[in-house]
């Protein structure tokens, strides 16, 4: 009889301690997701509604995730940009991408996004998924894609807006975050149908402003209606701002050097107008560098770069700005010198 419980309390142990370890498994892994869960809202038919899951690598190993995918065609994953980074060092960070089908599913949707991890060791992570795409509101284009813009440009671009239900339904504001982003609304249509209801049409003008700074746009704007039970209906902004001057080799890598050594390394600069290189600024390592270059303005400019190592070894990234100024307007253009300074 003894004997008996000691075998039971050993299997009993194991039963436990294999538990624990799929437990410890799934821990791991969860840490290394920014969410746990992904909730849309209330969304029209036809927008574009999307989230990104960011996963980084907080381990000191290698992390190797196996795949990823979703468990009802209404929410669809992806990797922005066609890229499949899905190997992780230490510190590194990948994204997955998580669009609700929005035109070929109504209603609530009720899913979830599944990232399995094969690498240091197995584990699955489940992300709960939950939307509901109201069948009364329909947008077209379902998203604001001003594309590339050139920088001082600025752009409009029209969104229509369909509603049936209340025939005295209304938009009451439209709010977004983005400085650089403005609207104008406009009713194009008011029907009663046969039922009582009716038909409301407006026209909304999204407005990208020629001072957007150059860089990816990706806001989220909102309209606010008198529906008392469901008021917000978001729409996806995206735009990318084109900069009239930028550096061609904004990660400059200079040689291995030893203390008191100099080197000189070329940066391109280049402009879709004549500009002038005003100064390059460094924070951290002033003393170590001396500027050449052009005091005439042209559409590309050649600075040199003569580094002097200073006497601290070891590995070293510096930030730095090249100060232009074109027509009346300065700017500052960032950039990156890196090394490494041996014994």
């Amino acid at each position: 009889m003894l004997s008996n419980l000691r075998r039971w309390g050993i299997v009993v142990a194991m039963l436990i301690s294999g538990s624990s370890s799929v437990l410890a498994q799934g821990s791991w892994a969860d840490r290394l997701v920014d969410t746990t869960k992904l909730d849309f809202g209330v969304i029209a038919t036809g927008s574009e509604a999307l989230k990104v899951v960011t996963i980084e690598n907080t381990t000191n190993n290698t992390v190797q995730i196996a795949g990823f995918s979703t468990a009802c065609r209404c929410a669809e994953a992806s990797q922005p940009n066609g890229q499949s980074k899905l190997t992780l060092q230490p510190g590194e960070k990948t994204t997955i991408e998580i669009r609700m089908n929005t035109r070929s599913f109504k209603q609530q949707r009720d899913t979830s996004l599944t990232i399995q991890f094969i690498s240091p060791q197995f584990a699955e992570v489940r992300i709960p998924i939950s939307a509901y795409i109201r069948t009364d509101v329909v947008f077209e284009p379902g998203k604001v894609e001003f594309g590339k813009v050139e920088f001082l440009a600025g752009k409009e671009l029209p969104v229509r807006i369909a509603y049936a239900g209340r025939r005295d339904w209304k938009i009451v504001d439209v709010k977004m975050s983005h400085q650089a982003l403005s609207a104008s609304l406009k009713e194009t249509e008011r029907t009663i149908n046969s039922h009582g209801g009716g038909v409301v049409g407006y026209e909304l003008i999204m407005k990208l402003s020629p001072e957007a700074r150059p860089g990816r746009i990706r806001d989220i704007v909102t309209l606010v209606t008198d529906d008392a039970a469901n008021p917000r209906v978001p729409l996806m902004v995206e735009a990318e701002i084109v900069p009239d001057i930028s550096i061609s080799n904004p990660n400059v890598a200079i040689r291995a050097l030893k203390p008191g050594e100099t080197t000189t390394v070329k940066l391109v600069v280049q402009g879709k107008k004549p500009f002038l290189v005003e100064d390059v600024d460094c924070k951290d390592l002033q003393n170590c560098f001396e500027i050449k270059m052009s005091e005439k303005e042209n559409k590309v400019q050649i600075v040199e770069l003569a580094f002097t190592a200073p006497n601290t070894p070891g590995k070293f990234t510096q930030q730095m700005v090249v100060k232009v100024k074109i027509n009346d307007r300065e700017d500052l253009i960032p950039f990156t010198v890196s090394g490494i300074i041996t014994n």
